[in-house]
Protein backbone atom coordinates (compact mmCIF):
# COMPACT_ATOMS: atom_id res chain seq x y z
CA UNK A 1 0.00 0.00 0.00
CA UNK A 2 2.50 2.06 -0.42
CA UNK A 3 5.85 3.35 -2.18
CA UNK A 4 6.43 0.18 -4.35
CA UNK A 5 8.79 -0.94 -6.33
CA UNK A 6 12.19 1.16 -4.42
CA UNK A 7 15.10 -0.92 -4.24
CA UNK A 8 17.46 0.45 -1.19
CA UNK A 9 21.00 -0.04 -1.33
CA UNK A 10 21.41 -0.84 2.36
CA UNK A 11 24.92 -0.07 2.86
CA UNK A 12 24.70 2.84 1.41
CA UNK A 13 21.33 4.00 3.32
CA UNK A 14 23.63 3.03 6.35
CA UNK A 15 26.44 5.23 5.70
CA UNK A 16 24.08 7.80 4.48
CA UNK A 17 22.55 7.87 8.27
CA UNK A 18 25.92 7.56 10.13
CA UNK A 19 27.27 10.85 8.77
CA UNK A 20 26.03 12.73 12.06
CA UNK A 21 23.23 13.24 14.33
CA UNK A 22 21.11 16.16 13.99
CA UNK A 23 19.17 18.06 16.49
CA UNK A 24 15.19 18.94 16.29
CA UNK A 25 13.07 21.20 15.86
CA UNK A 26 -20.19 10.49 9.53
CA UNK A 27 -20.74 10.10 6.55
CA UNK A 28 -24.37 8.51 4.77
CA UNK A 29 -23.83 4.91 3.30
CA UNK A 30 -24.05 5.63 -0.65
CA UNK A 31 -26.60 3.71 -2.92
CA UNK A 32 -26.37 0.68 -4.24
CA UNK A 33 -24.48 0.83 -7.49
CA UNK A 34 -27.49 -0.58 -9.77
CA UNK A 35 -25.63 -1.66 -12.38
CA UNK A 36 -23.55 -3.62 -10.96
CA UNK A 37 -24.73 -7.31 -10.04
CA UNK A 38 -22.42 -9.20 -7.18
CA UNK A 39 -22.32 -12.98 -5.88
CA UNK A 40 -21.45 -13.33 -2.56
CA UNK A 41 -17.39 -12.98 -1.79
CA UNK A 42 -15.32 -14.13 0.92
CA UNK A 43 -15.13 -11.37 3.79
CA UNK A 44 -12.14 -10.07 5.14
CA UNK A 45 -11.82 -12.83 7.81
CA UNK A 46 -9.97 -11.76 11.20
CA UNK A 47 -7.43 -13.84 12.69
CA UNK A 48 -8.64 -17.44 14.58
CA UNK A 49 -6.03 -15.75 17.71
CA UNK A 50 -7.26 -12.27 17.67
CA UNK A 51 -8.23 -10.58 20.80
CA UNK A 52 -11.86 -9.65 21.86
CA UNK A 53 -10.72 -6.05 22.20
CA UNK A 54 -9.69 -5.37 18.62
CA UNK A 55 -12.21 -4.23 16.86
CA UNK A 56 -10.20 -3.15 13.11
CA UNK A 57 -8.84 -5.88 11.20
CA UNK A 58 -5.21 -5.65 10.10
CA UNK A 59 -3.30 -5.92 6.48
CA UNK A 60 0.62 -6.30 6.86
CA UNK A 61 2.36 -5.45 3.61
CA UNK A 62 5.47 -7.15 3.42
CA UNK A 63 9.49 -5.93 2.58
CA UNK A 64 11.41 -8.45 1.64
CA UNK A 65 14.21 -6.41 0.79
CA UNK A 66 14.34 -4.17 4.41
CA UNK A 67 13.08 -7.04 5.98
CA UNK A 68 17.14 -8.76 5.54
CA UNK A 69 17.73 -5.68 7.87
CA UNK A 70 17.05 -7.58 11.42
CA UNK A 71 14.82 -7.48 13.23
CA UNK A 72 13.08 -10.04 11.31
CA UNK A 73 9.53 -8.80 10.88
CA UNK A 74 8.05 -12.42 11.24
CA UNK A 75 10.11 -12.69 14.66
CA UNK A 76 9.33 -9.52 15.78
CA UNK A 77 5.68 -10.90 15.31
CA UNK A 78 5.67 -13.52 17.17
CA UNK A 79 5.25 -11.38 20.21
CA UNK A 80 1.72 -10.39 19.28
CA UNK A 81 -0.06 -13.31 17.82
CA UNK A 82 -3.25 -12.79 16.23
CA UNK A 83 -2.86 -9.12 15.81
CA UNK A 84 -2.26 -9.34 11.61
CA UNK A 85 -5.44 -11.15 10.11
CA UNK A 86 -3.40 -11.18 6.24
CA UNK A 87 0.24 -10.22 5.42
CA UNK A 88 0.32 -9.00 1.82
CA UNK A 89 3.99 -9.68 0.40
CA UNK A 90 4.66 -7.68 -2.32
CA UNK A 91 5.96 -10.43 -4.82
CA UNK A 92 3.61 -10.00 -8.44
CA UNK A 93 3.58 -7.57 -11.38
CA UNK A 94 1.18 -7.42 -13.88
CA UNK A 95 2.88 -7.07 -17.41
CA UNK A 96 1.45 -5.41 -20.29
CA UNK A 97 0.57 -8.29 -21.94
CA UNK A 98 -1.42 -9.76 -19.54
CA UNK A 99 1.12 -12.10 -17.89
CA UNK A 100 2.67 -12.03 -14.33
CA UNK A 101 5.93 -11.28 -13.06
CA UNK A 102 6.47 -13.20 -10.02
CA UNK A 103 9.09 -13.17 -6.90
CA UNK A 104 7.99 -14.84 -4.25
CA UNK A 105 10.45 -15.43 -1.73
CA UNK A 106 10.35 -18.87 0.25
CA UNK A 107 11.34 -17.98 3.14
CA UNK A 108 9.00 -15.56 3.95
CA UNK A 109 5.97 -17.98 2.57
CA UNK A 110 7.52 -20.63 5.14
CA UNK A 111 7.27 -17.65 8.35
CA UNK A 112 3.83 -17.20 7.38
CA UNK A 113 2.80 -20.81 6.99
CA UNK A 114 4.79 -21.48 10.36
CA UNK A 115 2.78 -18.86 12.48
CA UNK A 116 -0.89 -19.27 10.66
CA UNK A 117 -0.57 -16.12 8.74
CA UNK A 118 -2.95 -16.11 5.32
CA UNK A 119 -0.99 -14.42 2.32
CA UNK A 120 -3.03 -11.72 0.27
CA UNK A 121 0.04 -11.09 -2.07
CA UNK A 122 0.31 -7.49 -3.94
CA UNK A 123 -0.06 -7.55 -7.50
CA UNK A 124 1.03 -4.05 -9.30
CA UNK A 125 1.49 -2.74 -12.19
CA UNK A 126 4.99 -2.95 -13.68
CA UNK A 127 6.28 0.25 -14.51
CA UNK A 128 2.90 1.97 -14.16
CA UNK A 129 1.45 -0.10 -17.37
CA UNK A 130 -2.26 0.15 -18.12
CA UNK A 131 -1.60 -2.09 -21.40
CA UNK A 132 -3.57 -4.49 -20.51
CA UNK A 133 -6.79 -2.91 -18.76
CA UNK A 134 -7.41 -1.07 -22.37
CA UNK A 135 -7.78 -5.08 -24.65
CA UNK A 136 -10.58 -7.10 -23.19
CA UNK A 137 -8.94 -10.01 -24.31
CA UNK A 138 -5.26 -8.87 -22.06
CA UNK A 139 -7.74 -8.26 -19.40
CA UNK A 140 -8.90 -11.69 -19.40
CA UNK A 141 -5.32 -13.28 -19.82
CA UNK A 142 -4.45 -11.20 -16.82
CA UNK A 143 -8.20 -12.62 -15.10
CA UNK A 144 -7.28 -16.08 -15.67
CA UNK A 145 -3.47 -15.50 -14.56
CA UNK A 146 -4.77 -14.53 -11.21
CA UNK A 147 -7.08 -17.33 -10.47
CA UNK A 148 -4.35 -19.56 -11.60
CA UNK A 149 -2.14 -18.24 -9.34
CA UNK A 150 -4.29 -18.43 -6.28
CA UNK A 151 -4.99 -22.02 -7.05
CA UNK A 152 -1.52 -22.54 -7.82
CA UNK A 153 -0.63 -21.57 -3.98
CA UNK A 154 -3.60 -21.44 -2.17
CA UNK A 155 -3.23 -17.70 -1.22
CA UNK A 156 -6.26 -16.63 1.06
CA UNK A 157 -6.43 -13.71 -1.14
CA UNK A 158 -5.09 -11.03 -3.69
CA UNK A 159 -4.59 -7.19 -2.96
CA UNK A 160 -4.59 -5.24 -6.55
CA UNK A 161 -2.31 -2.28 -6.60
CA UNK A 162 -2.28 -0.32 -9.74
CA UNK A 163 -0.66 3.10 -9.99
CA UNK A 164 0.12 5.67 -11.91
CA UNK A 165 -3.00 5.13 -13.94
CA UNK A 166 -4.77 8.13 -15.85
CA UNK A 167 -8.67 9.42 -16.07
CA UNK A 168 -8.93 7.71 -19.31
CA UNK A 169 -8.41 4.24 -17.55
CA UNK A 170 -11.67 4.50 -15.17
CA UNK A 171 -14.15 2.69 -17.00
CA UNK A 172 -11.42 -0.25 -18.32
CA UNK A 173 -10.05 -0.48 -14.46
CA UNK A 174 -13.63 -1.43 -13.02
CA UNK A 175 -14.36 -3.48 -16.10
CA UNK A 176 -10.72 -5.39 -14.54
CA UNK A 177 -12.06 -5.32 -11.42
CA UNK A 178 -15.68 -6.44 -11.71
CA UNK A 179 -14.15 -9.88 -14.57
CA UNK A 180 -11.39 -10.82 -11.70
CA UNK A 181 -14.06 -10.50 -8.70
CA UNK A 182 -16.68 -13.16 -10.48
CA UNK A 183 -13.27 -15.17 -11.42
CA UNK A 184 -12.00 -15.74 -8.15
CA UNK A 185 -13.37 -18.39 -6.17
CA UNK A 186 -15.43 -17.16 -3.70
CA UNK A 187 -13.42 -18.08 -0.56
CA UNK A 188 -10.29 -15.88 -1.30
CA UNK A 189 -10.82 -12.36 -0.33
CA UNK A 190 -10.33 -9.60 -3.11
CA UNK A 191 -8.74 -6.35 -1.60
CA UNK A 192 -7.58 -3.08 -3.57
CA UNK A 193 -5.15 -0.03 -2.54
CA UNK A 194 -6.24 3.28 -4.35
CA UNK A 195 -4.70 6.52 -4.15
CA UNK A 196 -6.55 9.79 -1.84
CA UNK A 197 -9.17 11.32 -3.73
CA UNK A 198 -8.02 14.51 -4.93
CA UNK A 199 -9.25 16.33 -8.26
CA UNK A 200 -11.12 14.79 -10.99
CA UNK A 201 -7.98 15.90 -13.79
CA UNK A 202 -5.61 13.76 -11.21
CA UNK A 203 -4.52 9.84 -11.07
CA UNK A 204 -7.29 9.31 -8.15
CA UNK A 205 -10.22 9.81 -10.93
CA UNK A 206 -9.24 6.70 -12.24
CA UNK A 207 -10.63 5.07 -9.43
CA UNK A 208 -14.42 4.65 -9.47
CA UNK A 209 -14.75 4.01 -5.38
CA UNK A 210 -18.68 3.88 -5.77
CA UNK A 211 -18.21 1.13 -8.41
CA UNK A 212 -15.48 -0.72 -7.14
CA UNK A 213 -16.67 -1.14 -3.72
CA UNK A 214 -19.00 -3.95 -4.22
CA UNK A 215 -15.94 -5.90 -6.31
CA UNK A 216 -14.02 -6.38 -2.78
CA UNK A 217 -13.62 -6.74 0.42
CA UNK A 218 -11.24 -4.10 1.29
CA UNK A 219 -10.06 -0.59 -0.24
CA UNK A 220 -6.81 0.46 1.35
CA UNK A 221 -6.43 4.16 1.49
CA UNK A 222 -2.47 5.15 0.52
CA UNK A 223 -2.65 8.21 2.86
CA UNK A 224 0.98 8.49 3.16
CA UNK A 225 3.43 9.96 0.41
CA UNK A 226 1.97 13.74 0.20
CA UNK A 227 5.44 14.39 0.26
CA UNK A 228 8.03 12.16 -0.84
CA UNK A 229 10.99 11.91 -3.51
CA UNK A 230 10.01 14.22 -6.26
CA UNK A 231 8.37 16.82 -3.62
CA UNK A 232 10.14 19.59 -1.18
CA UNK A 233 10.34 18.78 2.14
CA UNK A 234 6.92 17.95 4.44
CA UNK A 235 5.53 15.44 6.31
CA UNK A 236 4.96 12.20 4.98
CA UNK A 237 1.09 11.72 5.58
CA UNK A 238 -0.01 15.01 7.53
CA UNK A 239 -2.83 14.52 9.74
CA UNK A 240 -5.25 17.11 8.78
CA UNK A 241 -4.70 15.48 5.15
CA UNK A 242 -5.66 12.07 6.27
CA UNK A 243 -8.53 13.18 7.74
CA UNK A 244 -10.03 14.85 5.08
CA UNK A 245 -8.79 11.90 2.37
CA UNK A 246 -10.96 9.60 4.60
CA UNK A 247 -13.78 11.76 4.79
CA UNK A 248 -13.55 12.12 0.63
CA UNK A 249 -13.88 8.44 0.49
CA UNK A 250 -16.19 7.72 2.24
CA UNK A 251 -18.58 10.41 0.89
CA UNK A 252 -17.48 9.37 -2.61
CA UNK A 253 -19.05 5.80 -1.82
CA UNK A 254 -16.48 3.63 0.19
CA UNK A 255 -18.62 2.06 2.83
CA UNK A 256 -16.83 2.10 5.95
CA UNK A 257 -16.16 -1.34 6.78
CA UNK A 258 -14.46 -1.72 3.73
CA UNK A 259 -12.55 1.32 4.12
CA UNK A 260 -9.25 0.38 5.68
CA UNK A 261 -6.55 3.31 6.23
CA UNK A 262 -3.18 3.26 4.99
CA UNK A 263 -0.34 3.75 7.78
CA UNK A 264 2.93 4.68 7.22
CA UNK A 265 6.26 3.39 9.21
CA UNK A 266 9.28 5.46 7.29
CA UNK A 267 10.33 8.93 6.23
CA UNK A 268 11.88 10.53 4.23
CA UNK A 269 15.41 12.24 4.13
CA UNK A 270 15.97 15.31 1.79
CA UNK A 271 19.49 17.34 1.56
CA UNK A 272 20.49 20.44 -0.01
CA UNK A 273 17.32 21.73 -0.51
CA UNK A 274 16.38 19.23 -2.64
CA UNK A 275 13.12 17.26 -4.36
CA UNK A 276 14.90 14.39 -4.45
CA UNK A 277 14.07 12.55 -1.13
CA UNK A 278 15.87 9.38 -0.18
CA UNK A 279 13.06 6.59 2.13
CA UNK A 280 14.23 5.45 5.61
CA UNK A 281 12.93 2.81 7.45
CA UNK A 282 11.81 3.82 10.86
CA UNK A 283 13.57 0.98 12.14
CA UNK A 284 16.58 2.33 10.37
CA UNK A 285 16.38 5.92 12.10
CA UNK A 286 16.22 4.04 15.46
CA UNK A 287 19.35 2.18 14.88
CA UNK A 288 21.28 4.46 14.24
CA UNK A 289 19.78 6.99 16.67
CA UNK A 290 19.65 9.63 14.53
CA UNK A 291 19.14 12.45 15.74
CA UNK A 292 16.79 14.16 18.27
CA UNK A 293 13.42 14.22 16.67
CA UNK A 294 10.48 16.62 17.99
CA UNK A 295 6.99 15.83 17.46
CA UNK A 296 4.67 17.92 15.12
CA UNK A 297 0.74 17.77 17.12
CA UNK A 298 -0.65 19.19 14.23
CA UNK A 299 1.05 16.73 11.26
CA UNK A 300 1.16 14.56 14.11
CA UNK A 301 4.52 13.31 12.41
CA UNK A 302 8.49 13.46 13.86
CA UNK A 303 10.67 16.00 12.43
CA UNK A 304 14.60 16.70 12.47
CA UNK A 305 16.51 19.42 10.66
CA UNK A 306 20.34 19.82 10.47
CA UNK A 307 23.17 20.16 8.86
CA UNK A 308 26.67 18.35 8.11
CA UNK A 309 29.25 19.77 6.69
CA UNK A 310 27.51 23.07 5.44
CA UNK A 311 24.58 20.94 3.89
CA UNK A 312 21.36 21.43 5.11
CA UNK A 313 19.19 17.54 6.02
CA UNK A 314 15.37 17.68 6.22
CA UNK A 315 13.76 14.56 7.73
CA UNK A 316 9.85 13.62 8.27
CA UNK A 317 8.33 10.66 9.33
CA UNK A 318 5.88 8.46 10.81
CA UNK A 319 6.99 7.48 13.90
CA UNK A 320 5.07 4.66 16.42
CA UNK A 321 2.84 7.31 18.07
CA UNK A 322 2.09 8.27 14.51
CA UNK A 323 0.65 5.03 14.35
CA UNK A 324 -0.85 5.56 17.61
CA UNK A 325 -3.00 8.64 15.77
CA UNK A 326 -4.06 7.13 12.84
CA UNK A 327 -5.42 3.84 14.32
CA UNK A 328 -7.55 5.62 16.82
CA UNK A 329 -8.74 7.78 13.81
CA UNK A 330 -9.54 4.63 12.02
CA UNK A 331 -11.76 3.44 15.27
CA UNK A 332 -13.37 6.94 15.40
CA UNK A 333 -14.62 6.85 12.02
CA UNK A 334 -15.55 3.16 12.18
CA UNK A 335 -13.63 1.81 9.52
CA UNK A 336 -13.21 -1.90 8.53
CA UNK A 337 -9.37 -1.64 9.26
CA UNK A 338 -5.73 -0.55 9.01
CA UNK A 339 -3.28 -1.50 6.66
CA UNK A 340 1.01 -1.15 7.70
CA UNK A 341 3.20 -0.53 4.49
CA UNK A 342 5.14 -2.07 5.40
CA UNK A 343 6.69 -4.78 7.84
CA UNK A 344 10.39 -4.85 7.45
CA UNK A 345 10.56 -1.17 8.30
CA UNK A 346 9.79 -1.26 11.97
CA UNK A 347 11.03 -1.89 15.25
CA UNK A 348 9.85 -3.93 17.92
CA UNK A 349 8.85 -0.97 20.09
CA UNK A 350 6.74 0.36 16.84
CA UNK A 351 5.05 -3.48 17.41
CA UNK A 352 4.34 -2.42 20.73
CA UNK A 353 2.60 0.57 20.19
CA UNK A 354 0.57 -0.32 17.23
CA UNK A 355 -0.40 -3.67 19.59
CA UNK A 356 -1.63 -1.74 22.42
CA UNK A 357 -3.54 0.59 20.32
CA UNK A 358 -5.07 -1.69 18.34
CA UNK A 359 -6.22 -4.32 21.69
CA UNK A 360 -7.02 -0.91 23.29
CA UNK A 361 -4.48 -1.63 26.18
CA UNK A 362 -2.56 1.04 28.19
CA UNK A 363 1.20 1.24 27.29
CA UNK A 364 3.26 4.16 27.23
CA UNK A 365 4.40 5.44 23.61
CA UNK A 366 7.90 4.65 22.91
CA UNK A 367 8.99 8.12 21.96
CA UNK A 368 7.26 11.10 23.19
CA UNK A 369 9.37 13.99 22.22
CA UNK A 370 8.57 17.67 23.21
CA UNK A 371 6.53 19.55 21.10
CA UNK A 372 7.98 21.36 18.27
CA UNK A 373 7.38 24.70 16.49
CA UNK A 374 4.49 24.87 13.48
CA UNK A 375 6.18 23.91 10.70
CA UNK A 376 3.49 24.80 8.67
CA UNK A 377 3.23 23.53 4.90
CA UNK A 378 4.11 26.43 1.79
CA UNK A 379 2.77 24.25 -0.71
CA UNK A 380 0.62 21.65 -1.68
CA UNK A 381 1.95 19.53 -4.59
CA UNK A 382 0.31 16.82 -6.04
CA UNK A 383 0.76 13.40 -3.91
CA UNK A 384 4.18 11.53 -5.17
CA UNK A 385 3.55 8.20 -6.89
CA UNK A 386 4.76 5.64 -4.85
CA UNK A 387 5.54 2.09 -3.84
Amino acid sequence: MTPKGRIWGAVALLSLLAAGCGSGQPSAQPKPHNNVKTTKKAPMVASQNKSPRRTLKVIAFYDQTMAKVPPDPFYLLKAHPGLVDYVAPFWYEAAADGSIIAKPEGNAAAAAAADHLPLMPLVNNAGGTDAFLHSASTRTTLVNNLVQLIKNHHYAGLNIDFQQLQPADRQALTAFMTQLYHALPPHVALSMSVVPLTNLNGASSAYDYQALSPMVSAMVLMAYDRHGDGTPPGPVSPYPWVVQSVNRALNAGIPRQKLYLGIANYGYLWTDHSTHAQTIPLKVMYQHKYGKFVWNPTYKEAYDSYTVNGVPHVIWFVNDQGAVDRIKLAEKDHLGGVAFWRIGYEDAKWWNAVAAALNHQSVAAAMRPKVSPQHPLHHQPKKAHHH
